[in-house]
């Protein structure tokens, strides 16, 4: 049974250590997601990887967003949030879902409820940094923990089979 893991942070150092970490102890693969609004976005320092595969046009510009931790996709216009740069699989859900769906609608594949979705939407609207790492049964606990450790915020645990929170974290 997947289970998803989401949380919220406030910028893009406490967003990459978290992330960092997963993928250092093997608590997720490459499946992990991350979206912000691009007029929040800070430049980093390192290089970039651009998933051009995942347009429907090849991107020029050189967003060095992610700092090389993710793979991520040229900014995208989103319903609701205006221009976001997403890195993961969020990205090609993003991109390519019917006109006039937004982060709302992708969130609900992930097994969030719609209420829990429009939160999550709006934290990523006023500026906030929105993770999602889709793991195992087993390593849901240490992922969610991970994201708390490095100050994740409402950081709850999903399942695609029901409509609520297995347990909400509420930091």
């Amino acid at each position: 049974m997947r289970k998803t893991v989401v949380a919220i942070f406030k910028g893009p150092q406490q967003t990459k250590e978290a992330i960092e970490e997963i993928q250092g102890e093997s608590l997720a693969n490459s499946k992990i997601s991350v979206v912000v609004r691009a007029e929040y976005l800070h430049q980093g320092e390192f290089k970039e990887e651009i998933a051009n595969e995942l347009a429907y046009y090849p991107s020029e510009i050189n967003l060095d967003k992610f700092n090389a931790w993710l793979v991520q996709a040229p900014p995208v216009e989103v319903p609701d949030l205006g221009q976001v740069v997403v890195a993961g699989p969020l990205a090609a859900q993003l991109m390519h879902q019917p006109q006039g769906r937004g982060l709302t609608e992708a969130l609900l594949t992930y097994g969030l409820s719609e209420e829990r979705a429009r939160h999550y939407e709006h934290e990523v609207r006023t500026g906030h940094w929105l993770v999602i790492v889709p793991t195992s049964n087993d390593k849901q606990n240490s992922v969610a923990n991970a994201l708390g450790a490095f100050g994740g915020k409402d950081i709850e645990k999903w399942n695609t089979a029901i409509n609520h929170p297995i347990y909400p974290l509420n930091n």
